[in-house]
């Protein structure tokens, strides 16, 4: 590693969620029936949710495939499906089908990922879920939003007869909407490969932001520094960061939970004007821990392998020291 905070091909590798960065609304309809499960814990299921959440997990690989003919068989020939942001409602099944496929027309890198929250079966035959999914693609940001749905039954698998999608509902406060990552408030230390990371989360302007500072001493005995402010964009509905890096680097992020992930969607300017992106997923394990990795990552227009997961602990205070004031100094 040289000094600045770059490595050899001239990417930072600071930041946990970011470390592998510096190397590095949703398109018009959600069909929030592609979901993915991300460490949504359900205890013993019965054997029907069992099999739900199955097909719900093949629908997804089917979505992300673009395989038209599977996703035509998870909806049932009356199904509905209901946009209440948008105030519009699908009807039959060929409906259905037709409308995903002009997304996938429009944006062919389009993807879906969630949460299923809860089931409930209303009879043998019949269950209601409801959710939370998260809509992306190369061209446009992340947009998440609830959903509920009805599936039945037919001919020993379970099909969508109605799905029911609406808009998260907005928080009161900036303070408010980062409440779900005060978990982050603390010291934490990332032991992984050759350039350790500390850092600090706190809360700053009444809780209406959250500041990361976080440093690393790189091979040859150099500090390496940078800062991460993290806010609530009441214009976009979600969570926004923005990274400063010492070296004169400088980036922005867009955060969407889905379940106990969240997908962050970034872009960076590099200190020699390459423009780099990718999307973190930073998965928490629990209170003390979780793991960041780095996929769809691009470097002017080129794609980059995806980094491995890292994994970051909560640390004693005493073991982490940043100086805040410097991080942001060039």
């Amino acid at each position: 590693a040289a000094g600045g905070g770059e490595l050899a091909d001239g990417l930072s590798v600071l930041d946990p969620f970011m470390r592998e960065s510096w190397q590095m609304r949703s398109t018009g309809a959600g069909f929030l029936v592609a979901i993915c499960f991300y460490a949504s814990p359900v205890g013993q299921l019965a054997a029907s949710e069992t099999e739900i959440r199955d097909a719900i997990t093949g629908y997804v690989a089917a979505f992300n495939s673009q395989d038209l003919a599977s996703i035509s068989k998870m909806w049932a020939e009356n199904a509905t499906h209901m946009d209440h942001e948008l105030a519009e409602r699908t009807e039959g099944r060929d409906q259905i089908v037709q409308d995903i496929a002009a997304v996938f027309e429009r944006s062919g890198g389009v993807r879906l990922s969630g949460t299923v929250d809860h089931i409930r079966m209303v009879t043998d035959s019949v269950a209601s879920i409801d959710g939370q999914v998260v809509v992306s693609d190369r061209e446009s940001e992340p947009s998440a939003s609830r959903y509920s749905a009805i599936l039945v039954k037919q001919g020993g698998g379970w099909v969508i007869d109605s799905m029911d999608e609406m808009p998260l509902p907005r928080p009161v406060s900036a303070a408010a909407a980062l409440s779900e990552l005060d978990w982050l408030v603390g010291s934490w230390q990332d032991a992984s490969g050759d350039l350790p990371v500390r850092a600090t989360v706190r809360p700053s302007m009444g809780g209406a932001f959250l500041v990361r500072s976080f440093e690393a001493t790189s091979a040859d005995g150099n500090a390496i520094r940078s800062t991460q402010i993290i806010g609530w964009d009441p214009r976009s509905g979600q969570v926004r960061s923005w990274m400063f890096d010492a070296d004169g680097s400088f980036g922005s992020g867009l955060w969407t939970r889905s379940g106990q992930q969240w997908l962050i969607n970034a872009t960076q300017t590099l200190a020699d004007g390459r423009a780099a992106s990718g999307t973190y997923v930073m998965t928490r394990q629990d209170e003390d821990s979780f793991e960041v990795q780095l996929i769809g990552r691009e470097i002017e227009g080129e794609p980059q392998p995806a980094s491995p997961a890292i994994a970051v602990r909560r640390a004693d205070p005493s073991e982490v020291t940043v100086d805040a004031s410097a991080a942001t100094q060039p």
